[in-house]
């Protein structure tokens, strides 16, 4: 196959799924991963894409005009199989904070099993999906709600949370996590709202897909070593890793 063919086919892939993985390319197209990175690098040139850790994603899919609902099916699998895992460090009776991101949600769609759960969020869509658990207490911080993320922000949020509230762990995502800022997020009221359930938290537990690896944000949330464990669906290579390690931050991986 011709190398425009395969960047054609490439593109077609994206379109539909939205991301694509390196690796996948790879075995798919019986090429190296260095001829898929550098597919990847010409597709971002003509802004079909944006290239991220060990994959890419369609260009515009990982920008803040998405909304919660078309966030939700993108990389649908790597979420189901963190929130999973990460639903395996909670146990019966722990009190938990869950922000609005759409990787708290695959969290809480495992969790449903669990016996004697409080569950503060400000998602609507989470309090939707444990609306119906007997065994879930779920506490919703209210405040003003906001459309495009189905969710409670602004000072009313952030005062309730600061003052009423307490929890064993906080599960939570953003937009991106680097090395040299920590964790960022799209809009300053909604890292307000994060930083409020990681300074009232025991723990904190981030949620990131490779996907979020090297994303930038204006708000900054907190630095990596507000991080006590990062659930994610990829082993990370050395930078990171001895970055996690020299923070204190417990590294787990959720396998396929």
């Amino acid at each position: 196959m011709l190398a425009v063919e395969r960047r054609s086919k490439i593109e077609q892939m994206i379109t539909s799924s939205k991301s694509v993985m390196v690796i996948d390319l790879a075995k798919q197209f019986e090429v190296t991963p260095e001829t898929i990175r550098g597919d990847l690098l010409k597709l971002e040139k003509q802004g079909i894409l944006v290239r991220t850790y060990g994959g890419a994603i369609l260009a515009g899919a990982s920008g803040s005009e998405l909304g919660f609902k078309e966030r939700d099916t993108v990389n649908a699998d790597l979420k189901q199989r963190i929130g999973k895992r990460a639903s395996e460090l909670i146990r019966n009776g722990d009190t938990i904070f869950l922000d609005a991101s759409t990787s708290a949600l695959y969290l809480a769609r495992n969790i449903k099993e669990k016996r004697g759960l409080t569950v503060i969020t400000n998602a609507v869509s989470i309090m939707s999906e444990l609306a119906e658990c007997d065994n879930i207490r779920v506490v919703c911080t209210g405040g003003l709600y906001e459309q495009k993320s189905m969710s409670y922000t602004g000072r009313y949020a952030e005062k309730m949370i600061r003052q009423n509230f307490a929890a064993n762990k906080f599960f939570f995502s953003c937009r991106g996590v680097t090395l040299s800022r920590g964790l960022v997020e799209r809009a300053e009221d909604e890292a307000e709202i994060k930083r409020a359930m990681l300074e009232c938290s025991d723990s904190a537990i981030f949620l990131g897909d490779h996907y979020k690896f090297g994303k930038m944000g204006i708000p900054v949330i907190a630095p990596l070593n507000k991080i006590d464990k990062f659930v994610t669906d990829v082993r990370l290579d050395s930078e990171w890793s001895s970055a996690l390690q020299d923070n204190g931050t417990e590294i787990i991986l959720a396998e396929e």
